[in-house]
């Protein structure tokens, strides 16, 4: 890898930016402000898809699924997995959407320990060396000594002066990044952050209620956001909603307890797997999220901003209902997807 700095310039256009040596040319874009287009950062999503106009780069992953096989036929590349070995011209669909409100940085934190949320979900705290800037919502990639790879996980708390970055983990059976995190960590454990990133983050200029949905360890963005939301004025006569689903009734966080204003959330979960509350003689509602989301909100869907977090096939699900069935406008829907 080149230990060299490159322009890099985007096509149809008078913009550059220099990419520091090693970083990719999606990060190194943000970084300099840059409005490239992403979700992932890390080749699954295929959001920073560009084609390369004129000079050489490096793949680190040329088989990442965010590329189809006719995106490989026309030579596509992606920008997430794109490091230069020279001066480029890229052709990107570049928009200033993407321009990063709190500019990405990489910096080591130290941890500081961990807290249970549910049966497979701990809460990790990690304090960097300064404030801890990010807007609710967004995420960060971690770099574990041993990894070998990034992690994105996505930031459960809120923003705060003593540096503390907090990320909700759902342990994987297998995996090899939360195997590290759940089984090998100790006290004042270094690691590499690099952050914020994402565009899933609170509208705070939004009026509409709130309406999150989540599953899994999509638990911490929806965590951030709700928070943030209950303490924003704007959103002082609204209603706030959060719609959680898990398999059984361990799944389930406590609430009360995780929430820093619970009185002033509308909190709904469901169990998806009907064996799993029988056992647990589980009272409350059963089926898939988005189902709940639709049992409970019935009509005026297009009336709420919404924020979803979860595994893709979930968020999937969930666009499409609201869009499909409820015709709930694009813009009015926030999510980063994850693979």
């Amino acid at each position: 890898m080149s230990a060299q700095a490159f322009e890099i310039r985007l096509a149809g256009s008078e913009r550059s930016y220099v990419n520091p040596a090693g970083d990719n040319l999606l990060r190194a874009g943000l970084r300099a402000g840059v409005g490239l287009p992403y979700e992932c950062n890390a080749g699954g999503c295929g959001s920073c898809k560009f084609d390369l106009v004129s000079g050489e780069v490096m793949e680190l992953w040329p088989e990442a699924p965010g590329l189809s096989t006719k995106d490989r036929a026309r030579g596509r590349r992606l920008a997430c997995q794109c490091v230069p070995l020279s001066d480029c011209q890229i052709k990107i669909r570049a928009d200033e959407c993407f321009v990063p409100s709190v500019p990405p940085e990489r910096f080591t934190a130290v941890y500081v320990g961990s807290n249970q949320v549910t049966r497979d979900i701990r809460e990790f705290r990690f304090r960097g060396p300064r404030p801890a800037n990010f807007l609710p919502g967004q995420y960060a990639l971690l770099d574990l000594p041993g990894a070998g790879q990034l992690r994105a996980y996505s930031m459960s708390n809120q923003p705060n002066e003593a540096g503390d970055w907090d990320f909700m983990v759902r342990q994987v059976p297998q995996g090899r990044v939360s195997a590290l995190l759940f089984e090998s960590l100790s006290a004042g454990t270094e690691i590499q952050i690099d952050g914020p990133l994402g565009l899933a983050h609170l509208r705070k200029d939004s009026v509409r209620s709130v309406v999150c949905i989540a599953g899994g360890s999509g638990l911490a963005p929806i965590r951030s956001i709700v928070d943030a939301a209950t303490a924003q004025p704007q959103v002082a006569g609204q209603e706030i909603w959060l719609f959680y689903g898990g398999r059984g009734p361990e799944d389930m966080p406590a609430f009360d307890g995780l929430l820093q204003a619970p009185e002033r959330v509308n909190v709904h979960a469901a169990i998806s797997v009907a064996q799993l509350a029988d056992a647990a003689a589980w009272s409350g509602p059963r089926g898939f999220v988005h189902e709940l989301v639709g049992q409970t909100l019935e009509s005026g869907l297009d009336a709420h901003e919404y924020y979803v977090a979860g595994p893709p096939p979930m968020i999937e699900t969930v666009v499409r209902m609201l869009m499909l069935e409820h015709k709930v406008p694009a813009q009015q829907i926030h999510f980063d997807r994850f693979f």
